[in-house]
């Protein structure tokens, strides 16, 4: 486990702050057999957060697997904390894989966030995996 999960908005910003020097992009990638995608979508009304993740074969794109985690919302929305957020009921999806993955594109950002410590980055340095961040 790289941290405690249950951080007030300032501890979260130090945190991240604290592990962007973690943050590697000079990784030489290991042959890639499976690349996955996680999302997380909100359920406003009931206080969830659902987080779904589809494993493909590479370089096929073959859906070979995929997961769903359906989790109380762990954290408020506070622009630049996301990955406190989200990153729990991913975790979770990614329990529930059947196969390892060698790379995982997030809905998010990695390095282009404010702090440098986006989704993509706190999830790679989580899950000691290679992250690809695709922010909207």
């Amino acid at each position: 486990m790289l941290h405690d999960w249950d951080l007030t908005p300032r501890q979260a910003i130090a945190l991240q702050k604290s592990l962007r020097a973690s943050i590697r992009t000079d990784l030489v990638l290991p042959e890639v057999e499976f690349v996955a995608g996680v999302d997380v979508a909100y359920l406003k009304r009931e206080g969830e957060s659902i987080a779904t993740i589809c494993l493909l074969e590479f370089p096929s794109l073959r859906l070979v697997d995929q997961a769903v985690a359906r989790l109380p919302t762990p954290f408020p929305y506070v622009p630049g904390l996301l990955s406190f957020r989200e990153m729990p009921p991913i975790l979770e999806a990614v329990q529930r894989l059947e196969r390892p993955f060698q790379l995982l594109f997030v809905d998010g950002h990695g390095q282009a966030h404010p702090r440098r410590f986006g989704d993509a980055s706190h999830l790679g340095l989580w899950l000691k995996q290679p992250t690809i961040g695709i922010g909207k």
